[in-house]
């Protein structure tokens, strides 16, 4: 029960810069006149920063020896890696599913969360594989 509740954390800690990565995106796309997937590429950059402070505070324990900078370099450097693709699963769909780009970015998010959670929780707690079976 306690997994289930700090994947609940996990993901509500997401929403806060979800909120503001939609409209950011759709501002991007339809007044900046950014492409669509490069537009998404700045928004995932921004949402990446935000959770790493949330979950940091809020979602995972402070027990791995790493330093802050230490866990966000990682941190950073993961999860733009699910992001990436995240990004590139998003620029495939765009190119068939164009008018409803801001739908795929909530698809692609849900499809990449628990990998994104595993990593995080890995990063921000210092857990060895064997010790994320619980």
């Amino acid at each position: 029960m306690h997994r289930v509740f700090k994947v609940g954390k996990f993901l509500a800690a997401g929403v806060p810069a979800g909120l503001v990565a939609l409209p950011v995106n759709y501002i991007l796309v339809e007044s900046a006149h950014i492409n669509k997937p490069t537009a998404y590429a700045i928004v995932l950059i921004f949402q990446v920063t935000v959770n790493f402070f949330i979950c940091r505070h809020f979602v995972f324990e402070k027990t791995s020896a790493s330093s802050v900078r230490a866990q966000f370099l990682q941190f950073m450097g993961g999860i733009l890696a699910f992001r990436s693709a995240d990004w590139a699963l998003y620029s495939l769909l765009v190119g068939f599913f164009g008018n409803f780009f801001l739908i795929l970015q909530v698809i692609n998010a849900v499809l990449f969360a628990w990998l994104k959670f595993r990593f995080s929780e890995r990063v921000m707690e210092g857990r060895e594989e064997k010790n994320l079976k619980r």
